[in-house]
């Protein structure tokens, strides 16, 4: 395996996991939660994309006091540079994978990208899914739409936020994982942005599980699920499993 970072923007950057072979492979690009304030640690999540035979990457992207649109270039200058790399690097499809802020993120630049405010007419962007995991997706609920509201702090991007309201023929497929006991990434989100969805014909796979609560601890680095130590039920939701599937099935 090939491990090492690149730059992306200014206060962006990418930890990358390229695993050896001629083959070209899906890349997911995880993006770490952090309420747009701090960016999470999320290797583990990268190393199991791995063990999955995917490459992976890790973005670093920048939070506050940098605001809406940065977090977005940030973003598509990593898909972007996976492109440029792709004969390189042997990347197939690209993935993008966030987690809260960081799935909103995701969801942001699958429905901004082709956005002529923000991005010139070109695709090498855009992702070619979205793995959506407890994501704040909306303004319907009313401390989504106020964490919301707080990263668009012009009045003209408060709408653009709103990543349910903003799909688009041009949004990539999803796969959206939430629970019922989550009070911030509430189940909501992953209904609206799936119904946004389906009005535009674009798949999606959709699982919304009874426990867990926002920010839980689900995975290491060796398995595909949640240490039995840290489940709050005795089922085993397989949240990573389950986008793997997703993944070899699109790809």
């Amino acid at each position: 395996m090939r491990c090492f970072k690149t730059d992306i923007r200014e206060r962006a950057g990418m930890d990358l996991y390229l695993l050896d072979g001629e083959e070209k492979r899906p890349m997911v690009i995880v993006v770490p939660g952090g309420g747009y304030v701090t960016v999470c640690e999320d290797e583990k999540t990268a190393l199991q994309y791995n063990a999955a035979g995917f490459h992976s990457a890790v973005l670093k992207y920048s939070v506050a006091p940098d605001l809406f649109p940065e977090g977005l270039y940030d973003l598509a200058e990593a898909v972007s540079t996976v492109r440029k790399n792709s004969e390189d690097w042997k990347v197939g499809k690209v993935i993008v994978c966030g987690f809260s802020a960081g799935g909103h993120l995701c969801a942001n630049l699958a429905t901004l990208w082709n956005n002529e405010s923000f991005f010139e007419k070109k695709d090498d962007h855009r992702p070619d899914g979205c793995i959506l995991l407890s994501a704040v997706l909306t303004r319907r609920l009313e401390h989504c739409k106020n964490f919301l509201d707080a990263l668009a702090v012009k009045d003209e991007y408060k709408e653009l936020v709103g990543c349910d309201e903003m799909v688009n023929e041009g949004t990539p497929p999803a796969f959206l994982y939430g629970t019922y006991e989550d009070q911030l990434g509430n189940f909501e989100n992953a209904l609206y942005y799936a119904e946004a969805l389906g009005k535009y014909k674009i798949p999606f796979e959709l699982h919304i599980f009874p426990k867990g609560e926002h920010g839980a601890p689900w995975c290491d680095e060796t398995i595909w699920s949640m240490p039995p130590e840290n489940r709050s039920t005795d089922r085993d939701y397989r949240m990573i499993g389950l986008s793997v599937e997703w993944i070899n099935e699109m790809c």
